[in-house]
């Protein structure tokens, strides 16, 4: 409806995307439809591995499929995706171009610096229509579209659009305008739905202009624009690492998140708090809860937990505060307490909204190489090196939740390793090992170097713990192990070439160096790269 106002096209907007979740749960989530819940007491469970063969299993979580369930399906629709989008990588590569992120069934194609702008428009067009011949509906033409956001708001005409992108879900669509600076037309609000807003339309700060109707869709709410605003302004002004967060007033106040009583262990945090209430005051079971977070360097309402023992003193554990429902900021931080102890949580030790937000900018992508805090440019496919394969159920299990109060790494059904895994687990170790030595092998998995030998020599029982957090760091302390392999196999050829080419003398003159000091250094660069 070309024609519909504003309030009839937010209505349609609205149904739209709520028939779009419809045909995506009935057309995928339905097939990978598993239902976790959490025994009172444990059982065993009989478990199928990744090779189909079953093994018995003590758990608390007992995984029920749902009623269409169906993995293979699930698995070709999701297969099918990744395949498009490899295909459209291998499309861009071969045009010369290059890409800033992707989606499910999207990809943002992104313009080398010194190509024009009509051959960047026809090699873009050129890709999408690659796709026409796989089109297996009504309409004609191609199932890869050129989305609205490249065409201008005034005059329809494609207009050039630039991307901030933090990470593969952290990014921001702009136009840039000659003096009123980026004019917003797509931002993520990812990581950020769980905050409660800040403040709203209603009352924007007057120094940022208003974005299009278009951006505000997805759940993208005016103060996420406004957040993205900023960072890109703090980039245009030559300090992106410093954006101006506190915009509104509002973003002084506690961050507050707000999470359902829906399980027992939830609504028990509040047992303190409804003790000597009426039950109309109480937090009731299902009511909305508020979760808040202490400031980093508050250290003095760090909670002790249990006793010393031998002297050690004894440990701390971080402040968790959490509040009843209340619409009023003021009220929540007065109401804030710690849900481990029940001890109250002073307002000026809750963590604001901009200091939450301080560094979701600088947030790491963890898929490619070079996308750590401060790295710029252009990242690198991560290569990945299985060092163990652990069965789990469905990892998606309370998610939200999870996303507010912070990890539980209880949540999650966890059936231990393969059989298979910790055989090639200890033999990565052992080459890690080989490569660097004991000590800085213990060092770099975090273990001692007495238990790093224990594990090596098969003395103790290594616990589904110790597995899950050698798998988690063997990898990067590999790559680095590979690293500094290349780095003395390329330091031998340089000693062997000068040695064939002078002589051992001649050589260890040249390096300034004795003679038999040099033999014992090719000797034991010989032996580390073998």
């Amino acid at each position: 409806m070309t024609n519909a106002s504003g309030d009839e096209r937010e209505a349609l907007d609205t149904e739209q995307h709520a028939l779009k979740i419809c045909a995506n749960s009935t057309s995928y989530g339905i097939w990978m439809q598993v239902n976790v819940a959490k025994r009172a007491k444990r059982f065993t469970a009989t478990v199928y591995g990744h090779d189909g063969k079953s093994f018995a299993r003590e758990t608390d979580k007992a995984e029920k499929p749902g009623e269409y369930f169906h993995p293979l399906l699930a698995s070709l629709i999701t297969g099918a995706a990744r395949l498009m989008l490899a295909i459209t990588e291998c499309q861009i590569d071969a045009s010369g171009l290059e890409w800033a992120f992707c989606d499910t069934d999207s990809m943002a194609i992104a313009k080398p610096d010194a190509m024009a702008d009509d051959a960047f428009r026809q090699r873009v067009e050129g890709i999408a229509d690659w796709f026409a011949p796989l089109n297996p509906y009504e309409f004609g033409g191609s199932i890869l579209k050129v989305e609205s956001e490249n065409f201008s708001l005034d005059t329809g005409a494609p207009e050039p659009l630039y991307c901030w992108a933090v990470s593969s879900k952290r990014y921001a669509l702009f136009n840039c305008a000659r003096d009123s600076g980026p004019i917003m037309r797509k931002v993520s609000a990812h990581g950020l739905g769980h905050l409660r807003p800040p403040y709203h339309a209603n009352n924007a700060p007057d120094s940022i202009p208003a974005p299009h109707g278009s951006v505000l869709r997805s759940n993208v709410e005016r103060w996420h624009s406004d957040l993205w605003f900023q960072y890109v302004s703090a980039a245009f002004a030559g300090h992106p690492d410093r954006p101006m967060l506190e915009f509104h007033p509002a973003l002084k106040g506690p961050a507050i998140s707000r999470y359902g009583a829906t399980a027992p262990e939830l609504l028990r945090w509040f047992d303190g708090f409804n003790a000597n209430r009426p039950y109309r005051g109480q937090v009731k079971p299902f009511g909305f809860l508020l979760s808040l977070s202490a400031k980093r360097d508050w250290s003095c309402v760090e909670i002790v937990a249990g006793k010393s023992r031998r002297g050690r003193p004894p440990k701390a554990q971080a402040v968790k505060p959490v509040a009843p429902f209340d619409t009023d900021p003021a009220k929540v931080a007065a109401t804030a307490f710690d849900r481990e102890s029940g001890q109250p949580v002073p307002a000026n030790a809750l963590q604001s909204y901009a200091e939450t937000l301080a560094q979701y900018h600088l947030h790491p992508e963890s898929k490619f190489l070079g996308g750590n805090y401060l790295d710029r440019g252009t990242t690198r496919r991560r290569h990945v090196r299985v060092t163990g394969i652990r069965h789990i159920g469905k990892e998606a299990n309370e998610w939200e939740r999870r996303a507010i109060l912070g990890r539980d790494a209880g949540s999650d059904p966890d059936y231990g390793f393969a059989d298979g895994s910790v055989a090639v687990l200890l033999r990565e170790l052992a080459q890690l090992a080989d490569i660097v030595g004991i000590g800085t092998a213990a060092k770099a998995l975090r273990i001692s170097p007495r238990r790093l030998r224990s594990i090596l020599a098969e003395n103790s029982v290594v616990d589904d713990a110790t597995r899950q957090s050698l798998s988690i760091r063997l990898p990067p302390a590999m790559a680095e192990a590979i690293n500094l392999c290349a780095a003395r196999a390329g330091e031998l050829q340089t000693l062997c070439q000068l040695v064939q080419s002078l002589g051992y003398r001649g050589a260890a003159r040249r390096l300034n160096m004795d003679p038999s000091n040099l033999q014992r250094k090719i000797a034991r660069l010989a032996k580390s790269t073998r």
